[in-house]
């Protein structure tokens, strides 16, 4: 009702609109003569044209003119009251409106905003008056006794809401929204046998409609007559057996006594019933699945119901988007993929399902899947980001920063200003342009991309052990791969990276400690680990021991630095570390 009711305010105001400009022509009072009506007539023109300009305040100026030349035009009353009444002071616009109505009583448009004003001012009763009036001389308008008695309903004024809905009633006869909207009422009022009264009138005009039975049931068991309402669902069931809101209605109150039996039966009729659309039935499902824990059922309980329209419908998409998203839940993370990509395979157009298979083969590593998903997203939705990056992230990998770059640039222009995915752009970028020797390009992206999150805990450890590697701003890296070890302390990456800055820091005896911890919280240590946890051992004094972890470190391979055999050979020295 309330949306209704702000919908109708505005299209009686629009038309209130229309009507006063219609009327500019006419604005000439009877009284004016001469000059003086051309000069009312001048000022009122231009108080409407810049009025419909937006100068509110220039309208005003003339509108004041017109006061001064003729101060007793209901009018001009209107014009300045609907301006004014924009505004948190509402006194002057009030006063303005009742005059005007004083002096144009049957104008239904003034009659409008003097109500409208009086909402505002909370003056509900005096606001159901003019309704009152305008019903009184307008019976056909229904918009009139719609907003009246959202009016008193606002103010808990139900038996004054009953009785404009009684004559709305008497004027368009039987209607099923003001009827169940008085049903409504004397719920609210406890009275049931009137609210049972009212429905009843539906049921005997529409007999094949076995909403009405329902809605009727649901009054008796909402009001603790549960054997009535009971009767009226199971004489429906028993009736309409493909009736299948009654069957999903009776799952729910099987449920709250406990009753698992009948609620697992009425759950499987409703879900097998052809005549329930199959979104509803999965919007029910979504809805067992946010109340599992008031409900006390487990997601494998709930899960089983899915199965049940799996097999039933295994080619709805909304069933398998359904079935996706438990399958996720459930970490079962190659399956959901498949489920996903037979959606894309039969619905390429939406973006929603494309985004979650982009995202779930970056969770599963599959660079090649990303690639390719990402191209073909592309062919329905250029104007998406996330594609960009997907198709760039498999570039990076392989080394190809250039290619990488020019569609991470392109991503950058589509994304949200301050969005998270554009952060993510930026870091990716900063990783690119460093892989490209533009390093003051590289770490102006980091900047941006900690601006817009400053909580991204991996690019302050990449953005970290750069400025490390160059001996730059060690102050900086040290507190910025500080608070990304705090987020996560046991992670392997960021101790290696705090570890190396203590390092250059020549706090050789910390950078010990750390990187220690790093190759223990490691299962598979790289060689660049056990070079650094060598140099770091060679500082602290523990040359032979050192010299184990590099001869470990050229044993694996994978990223040592060029000058590994060098210090195997003559150790590390200060130039070395430099």
């Amino acid at each position: 009702m309330n949306k209704l009711v702000k919908s109708l305010f505005v299209i009686l105001f629009l038309l209130c609109a229309i009507q006063v400009f219609a009327d500019k022509k006419k604005a000439v009072e009877p009284t004016l003569e001469g000059e003086a009506k051309v000069q009312f007539d001048y000022a009122f023109m231009e108080g409407v044209r810049f009025k419909i300009l937006g100068d509110l305040k220039s309208s005003l100026t003339y509108f004041d003119q017109c006061m001064k030349i003729y101060n007793r035009s209901a009018a001009v009353r209107y014009e300045i009251s609907s301006i004014l009444s924009l505004g948190e002071d509402l006194n002057l616009p009030l006063q303005l409106m009742r005059e005007a109505v004083q002096l144009e009583s049957d104008n239904i448009w003034y009659n409008l905003l003097l109500a409208n004003i009086l909402q505002k001012k909370s003056m509900i009763e005096e606001a159901c008056k003019v309704y009152d009036e305008l019903i009184a001389k307008h019976p056909e308008r229904e918009d009139f006794y719609i907003i009246q008695v959202d009016l008193y309903t606002s103010t808990e004024k139900w038996e004054k809401a009953i009785e404009v809905l009684n004559r709305y009633e008497k004027q368009f006869g039987v209607n099923e929204p003001a009827i169940i909207e008085k049903a409504k009422l004397y719920s609210k009022m406890d009275n049931v046998k009137r609210a049972s009264s009212e429905i009843m009138k539906l049921i005997k005009k529409y007999p094949e409609n076995t909403d009405y039975l329902g809605l009727l049931a649901e009054l008796y068991l909402s009001h603790n007559q549960e054997k009535k309402g009971l009767q009226l669902l199971n004489r429906i069931v028993k009736d309409y057996p493909d009736n299948g809101f009654v069957q999903f209605y009776l799952a729910d109150y099987y449920r709250t006594k406990k009753d698992s039996l009948n609620t697992e039966k009425y759950i499987r009729l409703a879900l097998a019933n052809d005549n329930i659309d199959n979104n509803l039935k999965v919007q029910y499902l979504l809805k067992l699945l946010v109340n599992q824990a008031d409900l006390s059922l487990s997601t494998d309980h709930i899960y089983r119901y899915v199965q049940l329209l799996l097999e039933k419908y295994p080619g709805d998409l909304s069933v398998r988007t359904l079935n996706a998203d438990f399958l996720k839940r459930e970490n079962k993370l190659e399956e959901c993929k498949k489920e996903l990509e037979f959606i894309i395979s039969k619905e390429k157009n939406n973006y929603l399902v494309w985004e979650e298979l982009m995202l779930l083969s970056n969770q599963l590593g599959d660079t090649a899947a990303m690639k390719s998903e990402g191209l073909e997203c592309l062919n329905y939705f250029p104007n998406e980001p996330l594609p960009y990056m997907m198709i760039s992230l498999p570039m990076l990998i392989e080394g190809n920063y250039a290619k990488a770059t020019g569609y991470l640039q392109k991503g950058l222009e589509l994304a949200p200003d301050k969005s998270f995915i554009k952060s993510q752009l930026y870091a990716y970028l900063g990783e690119c342009y460093y892989k490209q020797d533009s390093i003051e390009i590289a770490f102006s992206m980091f900047d941006s991309a900690i601006a817009i999150n400053p909580n991204d805990i991996m690019t302050f450890n990449n953005y970290s052990y750069y400025l490390s590697l160059r001996n730059e701003r060690l102050n900086q890296a040290e507190k910025m791969i500080s608070t990304a070890l705090s987020a996560d302390p046991n992670n392997a990456t960021f101790l290696d990276t705090y570890a190396w800055v203590l390092f250059k820091l020549k706090n050789y005896s910390l950078a010990r400690f750390y990187m220690r911890s790093a190759i223990e919280n490691t299962e598979e240590p790289s060689g660049v680990l056990y070079e650094h946890y060598g140099d770091i051992l060679y500082m602290n004094g523990d040359k032979e021991e050192a010299l184990k972890m590099w001869k470990k470190a050229l044993e694996l391979g994978d990223d040592i630095s060029d000058n590994l055999k060098n210090k195997i050979v003559n150790g590390l020295s200060v130039e070395h570390e430099e």
